[in-house]
């Protein structure tokens, strides 16, 4: 790719800063951290912040001056080098810049119809209202298999330029992520919360067969993922948490991708409001086809999973780390997963959210999290999220 001079040496500045970061030794003593977090051992927990609202923050480090064409590269830069300077916690910057493979999809023959609100703040979180489009078994009949196609060129061009930036600085790696299926986020989008909820009760029969073809749309897009080599345990986050395992990929690995080398994730956050039975039917039974072969699998994301963790455990073998959100209990939580999985926390990030920040129900939020997990000898770790 060619890049205008001005360009190569504003990226090459941030490059310099960004290697000399990821070669200091508390980089590895971090990683350290996220592969004896995830192998349970007892360690002081990790505390991760995602999600962060970049448009929020207004700062003259985050402005990009850069050509549209190299400017994703330049605020993976300025962002990770900004939040090192304000608020890394145990954030890592891995002394090997990677480059995610790209890939794209035919699509799965309908698209979000939907209404936006969004608030002027520069935040890039908003109000959806989604139309119902999978109200009949006609409906249904529009849904098609996705094809999946890696962009090769895509790829090589952005993995070339970051040679191009970071030459002599540090290695470039092409990766591949986890797989992550979220069956009933997908499905909202297509219909809107209320009438996924009626139809639970009313029509458990036509959300069976709604779940079965999406199920059957994962399975085709999973299946293409690996035929292609798009997916690897290249990432050291999975949805916001450590993602680093010490037996992944599995012992007789031999380069080519299988599930069991890898992370997976599913969540259903709109079954907060279902009961565990039905959470189970329409959802984990469907999700243990779908994951029960990975290396891995972590469970959840907003939904409150603490009054279901006996039904995760009884579908999944390869469950290793646990959702715990601000609306969860978390003694109930700390009680029912005890030393068997992760206790990912997910503190509640309206309280940093303020105007003028109190630390007293942050630390009283920490307090209810940390003091059942002590005494149950659970593995712990924090991850600020959703923040806007």
């Amino acid at each position: 790719m060619d890049i205008s001079t001005t360009d190569k040496e504003t990226l090459r500045k941030l490059a310099e800063r960004y290697s000399e970061i990821a070669h200091l030794d508390i980089q590895q003593e971090r990683i350290d951290r996220y592969y004896k977090t995830n192998n349970m051992e007892e360690v002081r927990p990790l505390v991760l912040i995602n999600e962060v609202p970049w448009g929020e923050i207004n700062d003259e480090a985050l402005v990009n001056t850069c050509s549209k064409d190299v400017r994703g590269l330049e605020t993976q830069m300025r962002r990770a080098l900004y939040q090192w300077d304000h608020f890394q916690v145990d954030m890592v910057i891995p002394p090997v810049f990677s480059v995610g493979k790209w890939s794209r999809s035919s699509g799965i023959g309908i698209s979000v119809q939907e209404t936006r609100l969004q608030g002027d703040t520069g935040t890039s979180i908003m109000s959806h209202e989604y139309s119902d489009q999978l109200k009949t078994d006609e409906d249904l009949d529009k849904l098609k298999l996705p094809v999946i196609t890696s962009d090769k060129e895509g790829s090589e061009k952005a993995a070339a330029l970051a040679n191009e930036i970071f030459s002599g600085l540090m290695p470039v790696e092409l990766i591949g992520a986890a797989y992550s299926y979220n069956m009933w986020d997908k499905i909202a989008q297509y219909r809107g919360v209320e009438p996924i909820l009626m139809d639970l009760a009313m029509r458990p029969e036509f959300m069976h067969e709604t779940a079965k073809r999406f199920m059957q749309i994962a399975a085709a897009e999973l299946e293409q993922c690996l035929e292609q080599d798009l997916l690897g345990n290249g990432d050291m986050l999975i949805h916001c948490t450590a993602a680093c395992a010490k037996d992944l990929p599995g012992s007789d690995f031999e380069g080519k991708v299988t599930p069991k080398d890898i992370w997976g994730r599913c969540s259903a956050q709109i079954f907060a409001a279902v009961s565990p039975d039905m959470h189970d039917e329409f959802d984990l039974a469907y999700n243990e086809k779908l994951f029960g072969e990975f290396g891995r699998l972590y469970y959840g994301c907003c939904e409150p999973m603490h009054n279901k963790v006996d039904i995760l455990r009884k579908r999944f073998k390869n469950l290793k780390k646990i959702s715990i959100t601000p609306w969860a209990d978390p003694e109930v939580a700390a009680d029912e997963i005890g030393k068997d999985f992760v206790f990912a926390a997910k503190p509640n990030p309206a309280n940093v959210s303020m105007s003028n920040f109190n630390p007293e129900p942050v630390e009283q939020e920490i307090a209810a999290y940390l003091e059942p997990c002590k005494r149950n000898g659970t593995t712990c770790e924090f991850v600020l999220k959703d923040i806007s």
